[in-house]
């Protein structure tokens, strides 16, 4: 599954280490967020992730559903949302993730998102704050 948008304006990448405090307990898996989640894991398995918004964000679980896949002879895919508590979600991607890399470029970018850059600088080093 790819992320998508109302209108795409941006599409991209993402990339992520999960966080120590789920990868040493769970280990760097997956399945560490259906650990974390208390998810039935006889009857589901974590094949992805999935954070939707901003400030009022929501994050879904997309796994395998054992039971209609053996129901039906194939896969069942299901996206599982999770509630997180409003205190809780202002700490919940720390929890989650160690790092997490978004990189975003224009829908209709055909050059610069295959490219890689040639050098890092710091906004400040250019940035004139005389006004």
């Amino acid at each position: 599954m790819k992320a998508d948008v109302q209108y795409n304006d941006f599409v991209g990448t993402a990339a992520a280490d999960i966080s120590d405090n789920l990868g040493t307990k769970y280990g760097d898996y997956l399945d560490s967020f259906g650990k974390y989640f208390k998810i039935n894991e006889e009857r589901f398995k974590v094949v992805g992730i999935s954070i939707y918004g901003t400030e009022d964000f929501h994050i879904s679980l997309y796994c395998i559903d054992n039971i209609k896949t053996a129901q039906k002879g194939k896969e069942h895919i299901v996206d599982m949302s999770i509630s997180i508590p409003d205190e809780d979600k202002k700490d919940i991607l720390d929890l989650l993730f160690k790092r997490l890399h978004i990189v975003l470029h224009s829908k209709f970018d055909t050059k610069y998102s295959l490219m890689e850059y040639a050098e890092e600088i710091d906004y400040d080093d250019y940035h004139n704050n005389e006004e």
